[in-house]
Formats: structure tokens, C-alpha cells, sequence
């Protein structure tokens, strides 16, 4: 097969495309899927695979910007786009499309790259571990009463118009980066994607509502984005409301938002589709079993392809050198054996010959960026090799609080 890696041109698209839009089941997309591709096209950087002159496997990354550990951002690459013909399928053609696609980040100075996994049995021989985990939870509204208000003042107020909605949403997303590790910079698509709301994403549901919540001076400082979904048993009202966004600039106005959610008339359940693993609403709860876990799943994977960049970048929760030994299978390149010195004051991560603390591949060295996964836990899995010494400090070390998260979609 003599298969070539190219940048489609502009007029390739939507050929170029097929091969992903056929694996996820799209064979024939309509005007308005074409539409909402254009609108991801012209954003991210799309590489193509071609045989013979046929498109058959895509990759494609935004340019985005990571939050770690301690508040600093590193540019990343926001992997998405991932697909190969049917007929071309265990051929090699998604090993050379990676390939080349770290090949160009590290080229742009992305020390990482980022994905959303549509099946996690695929990535980590790549090199990709889970950064970031989500809880999607359940909350019936007539148990929801908080133990302790939120205390944070201001209001909540309904925006109808969504471009006006989606402008403030921006700036408050703009403040919130920093507060968790994990976040990401949205790009303009997503505020688009959010206002275009096709009918067929619904699901059955209203079109997005905006909340809006403003402090004293009002000035806005957390965004809710929900559905309605009509229901009624008996005779009684039993409506939903699922919520595909919520932020703030911190927890008392998240929690302020979802005691709005909550006390929306008609509204028997509310849906949070989309919540970090310590998400402190539990226990605002007066009965905490009320905030019924529906899935915990991982979200955001991560590769670190520059590894003294990407550690040296972060902060530790403790002051301590550790020396790690990557073996990095999939890019060579981008193993070795590292020393990472640092606190929550700053970092360095060189090269050093000194003995390693921590032997690791590059999938296991992608869940301790964030500090998603103890390291303990990681060789309790056989991942990692180190002695128990070395990993109580590596535990400690490596810890982030707040938990990772990320809740941006791509």
C-alpha cells in the first residue's frame, strides 16, 4: 500500500473528510452537517491519508491551551477527526497520521497533545493517558436543600438572546480557566456551536435556555447552558432539566446557579451532564446521597511530547526531586530519563543519567501531569515501577487539588 500524509487543500473539503464521517456512520451527511464541519474545518489543522488518490484516514488538532497544575498554561494540541475507511482499517493508516501529527506539534511548540476518546481501548498505545475524569450526576429537586447557602450574592437572569449570551459566556470562561487544572481555551466554535443548536441535537428537549448569574455590581461571573424536557406521571409534573454547561468564576456561584436549576417550577430532576470527581455540591447537600452518581468516565486524555517543557511548566504540592525513566514505544524521541525538581513555587525538568525514582511508559507519564492518578495506584496496576518510598513521595508530590477537569467539547 503506498499510502502519503498530506494538508488537503481548501477545495478537498468535503472529500477529504469521508473517511472520518464514514466511520462515525455518516456516509451521507446533510447540508446542514456539512455546514457545522465547515465551521470545525476552518479551524483546525486537518491532515489527510491517500492511497491511490483516495482519501481514507483523517486526523485533524485545534490549537488550544492547557491549564496545569499551579495555574500556568502550555499551548497543546486538541486532537479530534479521528478516523479510517473501513477498508483500511489495522493497515497502519491512524499509527502514520499521529505519527505526523506530533511530528508538527512539536514543530509549533505543543509540548502536549489532548483527545476525547470515542474508544479508549485505541489510545493508549499512542502514548495518551487519562488526564481528566467526569461524574455525571442526578439531582431530584424536592431533595436538593443545601445545607449551607451560597455565598456569593447577586442574581440569576435568563438571556434570551444567544449571541449576547454566548459573548458574556466567553468572558467568564476567560476567568475560570485558571481555576482548575485540566481546563482549556475554547475556541469561537464553540460558542457558535452553541448557538446554532440544531433541532436534531435536542433529543426531544427545548432549545438551550442561557442563565446568567451577575454579582453585586453586576458583572457576570457564572453561565449555565440547560435543556427543558417535558414529562408528567399521574398527573404530575415530572420535567427535566439536563445542563451541558455550567461555570464560574468559583464554587459558591456554581453552586448558586444550581439552586436556581433547582428551583425552576415544573422541574422534578436536574441532569449535570458534565462534573468534576470532588465536586463540592455533594456536600453542600443536606442529605449527600441525593447527588446520584449516573456515570463516571474518563474525559480528557493527554501525550506529552516535550517532556521537560510540559513538567517544568507545572507546580507540585510538595518540594522534592523525583528522577522518571519514560520508555516511550510509539516516539522514541520523546522518552529518556528525566529529573523533576520542583514545589508550588515553580519547576525545572532536564535530562539527567541520574537513577530513576519512577520507570513508566508514555501513557502513564500522561495521567501524572494533571495528577489525574496517584502514581501509587498506577503501579498497584503494574504501570509503573518504583519502590514504596519512591512513590509515597510521588503520590504527594504529583497531587492536585482541585481535581482535574475539563468540560470543554471537541
Amino acid at each position: 500500500m503506498d499510502l502519503e500524509i498530506v494538508v488537503p487543500a481548501d477545495d478537498d473539503f468535503p472529500a477529504a473528510i469521508r473517511p472520518v464521517l464514514n466511520a462515525f456512520g455518516r456516509p451521507r451527511p446533510t447540508a446542514d452537517e456539512l455546514a457545522d464541519e465547515r465551521l470545525h474545518h476552518d479551524d483546525y489543522r486537518l491532515l489527510a491519508a491517500r492511497v491511490d488518490g483516495e482519501w481514507v484516514g483523517d486526523v485533524a488538532d485545534y490549537p488550544f491551551e492547557l491549564t496545569l497544575p499551579g495555574g500556568a498554561a502550555v499551548p497543546a494540541a486538541g486532537v479530534t477527526m479521528v478516523g479510517v475507511l473501513p477498508t483500511h482499517r489495522r493497515q497502519g493508516v491512524t499509527s502514520q497520521l499521529m505519527a505526523r501529527l506530533f511530528d508538527d506539534a512539536i514543530d509549533r511548540g505543543e509540548p502536549v497533545a489532548v483527545l476525547l476518546a470515542s474508544e479508549s481501548s485505541i489510545y493508549g498505545r499512542f502514548g495518551y493517558g487519562v488526564a481528566t475524569q467526569i461524574v455525571t450526576a442526578l439531582l431530584d429537586t424536592d431533595r436538593s436543600a443545601f445545607l449551607v447557602p451560597p455565598r456569593c450574592g447577586g442574581r440569576v437572569r435568563i438571556e434570551d438572546d444567544a449571541v449576547v449570551a454566548s459573548a458574556v459566556a466567553e468572558q467568564v470562561w476567560a476567568r475560570h480557566l485558571a481555576w482548575r487544572p485540566g481546563t482549556l481555551t475554547r475556541r469561537p466554535w464553540t460558542w457558535e456551536v452553541l448557538r446554532r443548536d440544531r433541532e436534531s441535537w435536542r433529543d426531544g428537549a427545548s432549545a438551550y435556555f442561557w442563565a446568567i448569574h451577575e454579582d453585586d455590581d453586576g458583572v457576570a461571573d457564572g453561565v449555565a447552558v440547560y435543556r427543558f424536557k417535558d414529562g408528567a406521571d399521574r398527573g404530575l409534573a415530572r420535567c427535566e432539566v439536563h445542563v451541558a454547561d455550567l461555570f464560574a468564576v468559583d464554587a459558591e456561584v456554581e453552586a448558586a446557579l444550581v439552586r436556581y436549576l433547582c428551583d425552576i417550577d415544573l422541574v422534578h430532576q436536574v441532569k449535570l451532564e458534565l462534573r468534576p470527581v470532588d465536586d463540592p455540591l455533594r456536600w453542600r447537600l443536606v442529605d449527600n446521597r441525593q447527588l446520584v452518581v449516573e456515570r463516571l468516565n474518563d474525559w480528557l486524555w493527554a501525550r506529552v511530547l516535550d517532556v521537560p517543557a510540559a513538567f517544568s511548566a507545572r507546580r507540585y504540592a510538595t518540594a522534592d526531586r523525583l528522577v522518571v525513566q519514560v520508555d516511550d514505544a510509539f516516539r522514541p524521541a520523546s522518552g529518556g530519563r528525566f529529573g523533576i525538581e520542583g514545589g508550588p513555587d515553580g519547576a525545572s525538568c532536564v535530562a539527567t543519567t541520574d537513577a530513576a525514582d519512577l520507570t513508566l511508559g508514555a501513557d502513564a507519564l500522561g495521567s501524572l501531569l494533571l495528577g489525574t492518578i496517584a502514581p501509587s495506584l498506577l503501579a498497584a496496576a503494574g504501570r509503573v515501577a518504583a519502590s514504596p518510598a519512591a512513590l509515597g513521595r510521588a503520590d504527594a508530590f504529583f497531587a492536585s487539588s482541585p481535581a482535574p477537569f475539563s468540560s470543554t467539547r471537541f
